[in-house]
Order: C-alpha cells, then structure tokens, then sequence
C-alpha cells in the first residue's frame, strides 16, 4: 500500500494547488457532456441506459473488457487476463464491427490476441454504442451488429481552469496496480482533454491459491483531444490516442506478446442545429496503425523458436448527416471509405539449420466503399417505423508477388476477390401504454470472410489443436434474422426481454484436410475454411433495473443463447446460460452492495474444435463505496471482495480451461479537482 499513499500525497498537493485558482465564468457548449467516470450504453433502440451500465462497474479499475462482460448482449472469449475477444450474441470475429470513434481498425495478430476493445480505456471512453443486428450494419456490413466505442470529448465548463481526475488502485488477486490521471482545459475557443493510464498485473491466482503462470501483463494508454469551436454551431476536433502493451502473457496458448502498439488519429468536423432541417453533419478522416509481436522466449522446454510479428494500416473517411424532414420524420445517411492492410510473418529457428520464413497473413489489403441510411417514420405518439439500408463495395487482394506466390501453393490462381454487400431491415415500435412497449424487426445482412478465412496460411488454433489455412475462394455469409422486445417502465423501474432468431446461409465453417501435413510441432491435423449450407442462431436477453424502496436498487441480466448447424449439431463457441444480480443499498454518501455471478453448465459441446462440458459456477461479491470532500474537492474511496468463497471455476468460453481468479479484494481512490 505504500504506492497508494504515495498517490495520496500526491493528490492533496494537486488540490491545494488548484484551490488557489480563481472562478471563472463557465462557457455553454453546445454538445452533451458526460461525466467522465460513466459510460452509456446506446442499445439497438439507441436509448440511452446510463444507469444500467453504471451499476455494473464494477470498480473505478474496471478494464473495458470487465463492462463488456456484465453487458446480456455480450459474452468474451478468454485466452489470458488480457485481450478478451467480444461476441454479440456469440457473433464474433470478421461476423461483426468493432469500431473507435466510427473508426475501422484491424488487430494485427493472427491468434487474435489483441481484439480492438484493449486499446480503449474507459477513462478516455465516453459512450458506448451497442447495435444487434437488425440495424447494426450502419456503419459496416455485418451479421451480428457493431459496437462502437466513442471517444470523450473535452468540455468548456470549467472556462480557463485545469479540472481533472486523479486515480489510484490496488487488487490482490494479480497484485495488480492501476494509476490514470485526466486533465481538462479551456481557454475562450479552444479546449484539450488529455488522459493516462497505466496497468501493471503479475502473475494472477486462482480459487484455491493455485498460480497461473504467463498470465501477467502490463500497459499504458494515453490520449489527447483538441477541439475549436468555430461559431455557434461548428467545431474541429483533432484527437490521438496511443496505446502501448509488453510482457503480455496468455496461459491458453503456447505464445505470449512481447509488445502490441496502437497509434490511432483523427480530424474531424461536425455542424449540429437542432433548429434546422440540416440538425447534424459530421466529416471525419482518420488514420491508425497496430504493430504486434508475439513471444515465446519465457516459455520452457520450447521445441523451436519463433519469431512472429505482425502489423495494420487503416486509413479511411466518413460522412454523416441527421436530417429532420418534418415533425414526424428523420433520416440518417452515412458514406464511407476505408483501406486496411494487413501483414504477419513467421520465421522458425531450427537448431542446426538455417532459419525458415513464411507468411502466416500474406500482404492483402481490403478496399472498402459504403452508403447507408436509416428512415424514421414517428406516425403518432404510439407508433414508430424505422427502415435501414445499406450497400457496401469491397475489394480483396493480396499485394505482393511473394503473397501470391505462396497462396498458390494451394492452388489458388485467382486470390483477389470482389464484392457487393446488401444490407436491409425493418422495425417496428409500438407504446401500448404509458408503461409498456413493444419492439420488432427483421433485417437481411451480409458479411465478407476475414483475412484469415481468405489468406490465413498455418494459423496454429490451441484450443483444438490444428492448423488452419485459408480459402480465397469463401462465399460471403449472408443471414436473415427477427427479433421481438417488450419492455415495462413503471416510473423509476425497468424490465425488458427480447427474443431473437438468425439463419445464416453459407455460414463459414472449417473441415479436416488429410492431404495437407501439418506445420506446427505436435499440431493433430491441418484444417481448411469452408462454407457450409446453414446454420441458426437463436436466444433471449432479459434485463430489470428496480427500485423498490427509495435507498434501494437491484439490477439483474439474463442471457441465453442456442445454435447449430445444419447437421443438428452444435455451434463451437457457444456460452450457457448467465446471470448477473446486484442489491445496492445507499443510504447517504455511502454505498453497499452485494452482487451474484451464476452461469449454468454447458453440455451442448463441439468436440472437433476443442470443446468440452463446462461446469456450474455461482459467485459472490460485496462492494463498498464513500463519496466525500476534502479542501471542497470530492474524492471516492471504493473497495471490495470479488469471488469471496474463493471458488475455482471458469467459463465456457475460456481456452484451455484456465482458472480465472480466486477471492480479489481490492481498493480504489479517487479524486476529482
């Protein structure tokens, strides 16, 4: 603890400081600002549940990924502590967008290990967009929806004064430290946010006191954002975010990360009056970069080593504009263009023999080009229609005659590929009283194979043990799906359920290749990407927010997902059923709560891709929060016990079976000046 005091002293000269500031008028900005610490959730009906999410995080350390996990629409697939992979509705992967900001941006690993969602931290987060399928596709063809996480914007509130946040953490389970700081500032026209924030976990224990090896990680994430405010209505905003991960362990797999990076910037320009049919217009260039390295020189008895980097470029644009037609309609309309390119390579180190190099991602690149619109129709005050369409133009190719060269290994001539993306859906929204409402849609959507369904070349899976290679030769999936909601809002409580079914023809699926030998040491087989007829998703999403008495909350989700195949048999990849349910009693400045984690067996297995059943698991944590003031400025001390039975379990969707962590206790300080 003596870092925490550390920060503390650290903390009170910073106020002290910024007492000696005098007031100053505030400046009105046009834009919705959000306390910093929050992140909304904007679900598929794009109504805001601030509260909900709120409530669920957990701590003032909460990674993205520990948000993304208590969400019902989102379940991860876990290969270490870090680099959780999100699904949406056991849509993953190339299946659905994960955008920064609007943004496309492409990890640079071939085993996935560094998904999109780790180079955000949520104190540089302000919103996150959560779209399902049915109009999930506006900002990119997709089967399975998009979540879009929107950066924070600097405020004018506090006109020619430095306001901030200053945090400091510790858990026990990892002996992991959390620090970030954010600062904000505003001078007549112009306003800068900046924020830090550094992780460091070692090596984690699970329930039982058992150490996971390979399991630590450490990073630091660090942001800036300019804005100008030209008039009433305009403003430009520039913003750069970095992020820089090393020492990166995964216990699934046979590999940990040496460095994975990110470089992502941005210059945008939007026009918002509300009063005028032209109510928004936003136009943004963007560039971004992700440099990977994975490493096996901490590992034992490592037959032969490898090096395997792998690297990202996205450049890309898009334009938006909200137009309010008359009283009772609207439309979005929304164009845009992106390049990504895309390259890993391994080189193996024999002893005795020269070094061997491959590409596991030949060079390849993917031109995209989209339009999209979405239609509202407000008929009365119990009646909304809404129709989304989009087209998307997309060109896949591999750029190097060493790329082809080595694709055509296998056979295929003719790697580059084009395609015509269609996209359509429709919803429905009916108030049946002042307390109920109901909600359907069916949409089409389609999507393109990724780069490692098309070029991937002895791409090395753990969890079942094969290699895989890729198919340029991949039909695009294309799915038809319905949803119904229904939800029930009597004053300050909330409950709803939805219901959803997905047919996805040509769904892309894998197949043994006896005819091909096996690259990786003690690999079972080598495995080859396909598509096969049909496959279905379906499920239910339950979720309630009450308050029953005054000083009293409770908060519970539900998830339930099914699939195969059109063999009757099951989908890999597929969580059981989950629940989350917290009691939050708040008397005054002081907060307790008690919360449930329970997720029933999963016997509903894929044995060809490395599934086994997965047991029952409840767990139990209590939380403990203190809002207070010192030298007039807040500061929120909160702590905990996570898991407090110590139960060692894991969930379905972590690879090889690993223990996640036992009994956490932890402590969280906070101030804000």
């Amino acid at each position: 603890m003596k870092r925490l005091s550390h920060i503390v002293i650290l903390l009170l000269i910073v106020i002290n400081c910024q007492a000696q500031n005098k007031n100053t008028n505030l400046v009105k900005d046009s834009n919705r600002v959000i306390n910093l610490d929050e992140v909304t959730l904007i679900t598929k009906q794009n109504v805001p549940q601030r509260r909900l999410v709120n409530f669920f995080k957990a701590n003032n350390a909460s990674t993205l990924e520990d948000i993304l996990s208590r969400l019902p629409e989102l379940s991860l697939t876990r290969r270490g502590a870090y680099g959780m992979d999100p699904a949406i509705r056991s849509f993953n992967g190339g299946q659905i967008n994960v955008l920064v900001d609007g943004m496309r941006i492409h990890g640079a690993c071939t085993d996935k290990m560094d998904p999109v969602t780790i180079y955000i931290e949520p104190i540089n987060l302000e919103t996150l967009e959560l779209q399902t399928a049915s109009n999930g596709f506006s900002s990119g063809s997709s089967i399975g929806g998009t979540i879009n996480m929107k950066i924070a914007e600097p405020d004018y509130l506090n006109n020619k004064k430095v306001t901030g946040i200053i945090s400091s953490g510790y858990q026990t389970a990892a002996k992991s430290f959390y620090e970030s700081i954010r600062l904000n500032y505003a001078t007549g026209k112009w306003a800068m946010r900046a924020s830090a924030t550094y992780r460091h976990n070692s090596n984690y224990r699970s329930g039982g006191g058992e150490k996971i090896n390979f399991s630590q990680y450490e990073k630091i994430n660090y942001s800036l954002s300019v804005k100008y405010l030209q008039g009433a209505y305009n403003f430009i905003r520039a913003d750069v975010l970095m992020d820089d991960g090393w020492n990166i362990g995964y216990p699934a797999l046979p590999m940990d990360v040496g460095y994975a990076g990110a470089r992502i910037g941005s210059l945008s320009f939007v026009h918002e009056n509300r009063q005028k049919h032209l109510a928004k217009f936003q136009l943004k260039g963007y560039a971004n970069q992700v440099h990977h390295y994975m490493d096996d020189t901490h590992r034992p008895d490592v037959p032969m080593h490898m090096d395997m980097p792998g690297e990202s470029k996205t450049i890309g644009l898009y334009s938006e504009a909200e137009i309010i037609i008359n009283k009772k309609q609207s439309m979005m309309l929304r164009a845009d263009a992106s390049s990504t390119f895309l390259k890993a390579s391994m080189t193996m180190y024999q002893p005795g023999q020269l070094p061997m190099y491959m590409l596991t991602w030949p060079d390849n690149k993917k031109n995209q080009f989209g339009l999209s619109s979405s239609w509202v129709l407000q008929k009365d005050s119990t009646t909304k229609w809404q129709l989304n369409v989009r087209i998307d133009f997309i060109r896949a190719t591999l750029t190097t005659e060493e790329a082809k060269s080595q694709v055509g290994i296998f056979g295929f001539q003719h790697a580059s590929k084009n395609n015509v993306l269609k996209n359509g859906s429709v919803q429905f929204t009916k108030k049946i009283s002042s307390t109920i409402k109901a909600n359907a849609s069916i949409a089409y959507t389609e999507r393109v194979p990724t780069a490692s369904e098309r070029y991937g070349f002895y791409l090395f899976n753990s969890n079942d043990g094969y290699d895989y290679i890729g198919n340029p030769q991949l039909q695009p999936e294309e799915s038809l799906q319905a949803e119904i909601s229904a939800s029930y809002n009597p004053a300050r409580n909330k409950v709803q359920l939805s219901l959803f079914y997905s047919r996805i023809s040509h769904f892309i699926s894998s197949i043994t290749n006896n005819n091909v030998s096996t690259m990786t040491i003690g690999a079972h087989g080598v495995k080859t990407y396909n598509n096969i007829p049909h496959a279905f998703v379906s499920g239910l999403e339950a979720s309630c927010f009450l308050k029953p008495f005054q000083k009293f909350d409770f908060v519970s989700t539900l998830r339930y997902t099914y699939a195969q195949d059109y063999k009757d048999e099951p989908l890999p990849g597929i969580a059981p059923l989950k629940n989350v349910s917290s009691i939050r009693y708040q008397p005054n400045k002081i907060f307790y709560q008690v919360e449930t984690e329970m997720a029933a067996a999963q016997n509903r297995i894929r044995i060809s891709s490395g599934e086994d059943e997965t047991k029952p698991y409840t767990l139990w944590h209590v939380r403990l929060g203190l809002n207070s003031t010192l030298f007039q400025k807040n500061i929120e001390i909160q702590t905990g016990i996570e898991n407090i039975f110590d139960k060692n379990y894991h969930e379905h969707l972590d690879w090889g079976n690993i223990a996640r962590p036992g009994r956490n206790a932890y402590l969280q300080i906070k101030m804000m000046f």
